[in-house]
């Protein structure tokens, strides 16, 4: 059995870490450096001939993408490997847990905690870029934070490497998605070319989930795709007690056009630095082609009929249900409440 493994190539087993989508990840060690490891595996015994090549082609892209890059707010990639049924990577061993489990677990992070931490991711991204590296699937599931608090982007698996040329590498054909959904950037759903402004929209909707506890986008696949490539989320300041400030962020770093984006992560990381520092997140220097992307004001807010705790409960009550009249009992009951946006566009979801 899988769980019952005892090596793996020369790669002793200690343990599992945990189950990932087609496989365990196991703690390992490696006797010739004496290195704690993680080794992720795929049981390859299910798949077809080609996806089963397709596992290893994706496994070597991995390693050779992050051997590129000793940055350490990026998991390290050491090897890879098959053996009978299984196809396996091995990489740096990471005590802590991904940022996924904590919006999972609906834990929220502290203003200051968050920015920390998409400083960091923003930091690996610009460095990937700048190494000629697209990550191309951006997502918290894909970010690890470690027991000192620090975030470790992981998971280079589908990026886009380019040669020393310049040239792509594995290139993707057109009209392929590579990516999350829900993170997708416009260009991605749209199975056109993307470079690492495609990387910035992804971390601007992990920055929204920091800020809001929710995907800026959400629905069925067709509806996800037309919203993220039509329309603008409802902006923080709608939604929890944030400055505008935080929805300009937000505005440029998830525009619908790539030239309105952040050009580089650093500008991202810019931004979010020069907020810490109580001023205005656009660079004052910054001369722009077109004009930023505005973000619409949120609406102004009169006191609910009861407001408080007393919304939060109903509106926790309500929110995932699938009656529509639910929802318009909310909108009766708070018309000027803190969630009215949100219960607007689950109604016209449920009648749509």
């Amino acid at each position: 059995m899988e769980n019952e493994l005892k090596t793996l190539g020369r790669y002793q087993i200690q343990g599992v870490l945990g189950k990932g989508a087609m496989g365990l990840v196991y703690d390992g060690l490696d006797p010739n450096l004496d290195r704690r490891v993680a080794i992720k595996t795929i049981l390859t015994r299910k798949l077809d001939p080609e996806a089963a090549r397709m596992i290893s082609v994706r496994f070597e892209r991995e390693v050779r993408a992050v051997a590129r890059l000793n940055h350490r707010n990026i998991v390290q990639v050491y090897d890879f490997g098959t053996e009978g049924d299984l196809a396996y990577i091995v990489m740096e061993h990471i005590q802590g847990k991904e940022l996924k489990d904590y919006f999972d677990a609906n834990e929220r992070f502290d203003l200051k905690k968050a920015f920390g931490l998409m400083i960091e991711l923003l930091d690996a991204l610009d460095f990937a870029h700048e190494a000629g590296i697209v990550h191309r699937d951006i997502k918290p599931g894909n970010v690890m934070v470690d027991t000192g608090g620090h975030a470790k982007l992981t998971d280079f698996g589908v990026a886009r490497v380019a040669d020393p040329e310049g040239q792509q590498g594995e290139a993707t054909r057109v009209g392929a998605q590579v990516g999350t959904p829900s993170y997708m950037s416009p260009e991605q759903v749209q199975g056109q070319k993307v470079d690492g402004r495609s990387d910035i929209f992804s971390a601007g909707i992990i920055f929204y989930q920091f800020l809001t506890g929710q995907k800026p986008f959400e629905g069925t696949q067709f509806a996800l795709q037309q919203k993220i490539v039509m329309e603008d989320p409802v902006w923080p300041s709608a939604i929890v007690q944030v400055p505008p400030e935080f929805d300009r962020v937000i505005a440029r770093a998830m525009a619908k056009d790539v030239e309105q984006r952040y050009q580089r992560a650093r500008d991202f990381a810019a931004a979010l630095k020069r907020i810490l520092a109580g001023k205005p997140p656009e660079d004052p220097d910054e001369v722009l082609s077109k004009p930023l992307p505005a973000a619409s004001p949120p609406p102004s807010r009169e006191p609910s009929v009861s407001g408080g705790e007393a919304e939060k409960e109903f509106w926790d009550d309500v929110k995932d249900s699938d009656d529509a009249e639910d929802l318009k009992l909310y909108l009766e009951q708070f018309p000027h409440g803190q969630f009215v946006e949100l219960a607007k566009r689950r109604i016209a979801e449920l009648d749509g």
